[in-house]
């Protein structure tokens, strides 16, 4: 809980010196008149309570599904990234504010008119396109922002995908796992949104269901709840499991125990062989291993593949559930294909930025032989909100043949 709490003051903080920032932008006017003063702090010191009650709320006592506070917790998130935003606009409507008030300068001096006229006009023209420019581009992008990411969050896409698996023994050709990804069961994913994406599992079939990683948002008070929601998932060859970061700040050993609760398997740096039709028998390994930032975190060893694999024939090709698609780069020499979630496919993708910041970010990567895909998952971190990055549910189909995406 002390991550939750942190998180909740680098929140509020955020709004604390954004707020008067955008409000002085946006507001016509001296910002130093000492009316306006106190107003704009009356004004921040409002919006900050606010904020860190619903803060502090959502992050400690809010039920499972958010309950009636879920809107307000939801707009303090989303108000943070538009204020940010809005903080980033004012900095350059004041670069170019400042380069059309030196161009005025200059033309004025070349007509030889005096600096007490020039200063006045610099300065209004300066404030008047710093006015505009906030303004404007909030005017346009917020209600895209709110209608898009707001609607986008639930709005998730079934994608089938058929991923080919060296040495993949015939009878287990055509082989389907179905994977779920960063529920972040909690505030925003409750009852509601999982069972619908549970409903749609169901009709895809998959001989194996796999959740790999941040099944709990970060509150251990919704374990149970959530564990009641999952326990609805069903496949021949089971339900299988591994733990993400979120797990880790929830509680490891707590999730662990709830999986094994609701009948899912928890492979944490284990392994286990499947046969035909997703029963236990030789021919391909399913491995699951800890998250990478469990050693950071302080709550678990991290992923050990030596272990996960220790007894397990090395000619039989292994399904790797790891949650952080960045563990890729030291397997690949050992798996056939890996799955994974953790990026939310950058979640606020705006111009597809997360490419450039993220080595993996979604889809089907090919290294060799070895075969990584990274899912966008369902649930949100921080602000309920998705652009650019759709949540989905994916049905992989093993081959020994070829490799294709739809």
């Amino acid at each position: 809980m002390a991550s939750s709490l942190v998180i909740s003051l680098i929140t509020t903080s955020t709004l604390a010196l954004t707020f008067p920032v955008a409000a002085r932008a946006l507001r016509p006017g001296s910002p130093v008149a000492p009316r306006a003063g106190r107003s704009l702090r009356l004004a921040t010191l409002a919006v900050v309570a606010v904020a860190v009650a619903a803060e502090v709320y959502g992050r400690t006592l809010a039920p499972f599904g958010g309950g009636p506070l879920r809107g307000l917790i939801g707009a303090v998130r989303v108000s943070v990234l538009l204020l940010f935003g809005c903080l980033l606009l004012v900095v350059v409507a004041e670069l170019l504010g400042r380069a059309l008030g030196v161009a005025t300068w200059v033309a004025a001096r070349s007509r030889m008119l005096p600096v007490e006229y020039v200063t006045p006009v610099m300065e209004s023209r300066r404030a008047l396109l710093t006015q505009a420019t906030t303004a404007g581009a909030l005017a346009v992008g917020a209600p895209v922002f709110l209608r898009g990411g707001l609607w986008s969050r639930t709005d998730f896409e079934v994608r089938t995908i058929e991923v080919a698996i060296a040495g993949l023994p015939a009878e287990l050709e055509g082989l389907t796992l179905v994977q779920l990804t960063d529920l972040h069961l909690g505030v925003f994913t409750g009852y509601r949104e999982i069972g619908a994406v549970i409903d749609r599992v169901e009709g895809l079939r998959g001989d194996l269901v796999v959740i790999t990683g941040d099944i709990l948002d970060h509150n251990p008070r919704h374990i149970p709840e959530a564990m009641r929601a999952l326990s609805r998932l069903r496949a021949r060859g089971g339900v299988h499991a591994i733990l993400g970061n979120h797990d880790h700040y929830t509680g490891p050993a707590k999730v662990a125990q709830g999986l094994r609760s609701a009948g899912i398997r928890a492979h944490i740096n284990g392994s286990m062989s499947l046969g035909p039709d997703g029963a236990s028998g030789r021919g391909l390994i399913l491995a699951g291993v800890d998250d990478v930032m469990a050693p950071r975190i302080g709550t678990g060893v991290g992923p050990d593949l030596a272990a996960a694999l220790r007894g397990r024939d090395p000619d039989d090709p292994v399904v790797l559930l790891a949650h952080n698609p960045v563990l890729f780069d030291d397997v690949q020499h050992r798996v056939a294909l890996q799955l994974s979630g953790h990026t939310h496919g950058g979640q606020i993708n705006t111009l597809g930025v997360a490419g450039s910041l993220l080595p993996y970010v979604s889809g089907l990567y090919r290294r060799g032989d070895a075969s990584l895909f990274v899912s966008r998952g369902i649930g949100t971190t921080g602000p309920p909100v998705r652009l650019n990055a759709a949540p989905e549910i994916v049905r992989i189909a093993l081959t020994g043949r070829t490799t294709r995406a739809s």
